[in-house]
């Protein structure tokens, strides 16, 4: 199983997963490649990759507060883009 593999994995288990802490999930988007800039106000990010010319790139909310979860629905938008741009973010991460 190739390292991309595996994060791909450990996304798509933290889709199903109650709780996620976002140093976790931010982790592993790091280990995918992505960029991850604040938005302006507390907890909001978006996760931009060097591979996907987008407008837009997905964002995700840490919360207010530290140590809190990262919703599943976020996971979700942030996984569905990691298997829409695959080959791209693979490439990207040889």
């Amino acid at each position: 199983m190739t390292e991309f593999e595996k994060l791909l994995k450990k996304l798509d288990d933290l889709t199903k997963s109650a709780n996620t802490s976002c140093s976790e999930f931010t982790n592993i988007l790091i280990a995918l490649g992505f960029q991850i800039e604040n938005c302006g106000s507390a907890g909001h990010k978006i996760a931009r990759h060097p591979a996907v010319s987008l407008i837009e790139y997905p964002n995700y909310n840490c919360g207010h507060n530290k140590g809190e979860a990262v919703k599943r629905p976020y996971i979700k938008k942030l996984y569905k883009f990691v298997k829409q741009h695959e080959e791209a973010i693979k490439e990207c991460l040889k």
